[in-house]
């Protein structure tokens, strides 16, 4: 995807683990969500209903089957979501405003982080 933001720079999704491309799932789905993983992938794999290259599988597709991608320009900061029928831009309110908010976290809070 290609992205010609309002202030003349340009976004691109041309790889996967970009700091300015995010996914994001409505708050009106989020458990939704953890009740299908927990049925569909954790119970079925636990009753050895599915493999677990299949609960992988089925795990990704039901998050992403929720989730929007969205960009961030990273000179004015706009937010451009994907509503799989049209892009949808958010103007900062500031100058000031984070161009990064999208970036990982930093600090080692992160779901892919080691965990004990």
């Amino acid at each position: 995807m290609r992205i010609d933001c309002s202030c003349g720079a340009t976004i691109k999704d041309v790889t996967d683990n970009l700091p300015h491309k995010g996914h994001m799932i409505p708050d009106q789905e989020w458990f939704a969500v953890f009740e299908a993983i927990d049925a569909q992938v954790i119970d079925a794999l636990y009753e050895g209903r599915i493999d677990r290259d299949r609960a992988y599988t089925l795990a990704r597709r039901l998050i992403s089957r929720s989730a929007e991608l969205m960009y961030q320009c990273r000179d004015c900061g706009r937010l451009y979501v994907d509503r799989r029928e049209r892009l949808e831009c958010f103007i900062p309110e500031t100058d000031q405003t984070h161009c990064e908010v999208l970036r990982s976290r930093s600090d080692g809070d992160s779901p892919g982080a080691a965990t004990k």
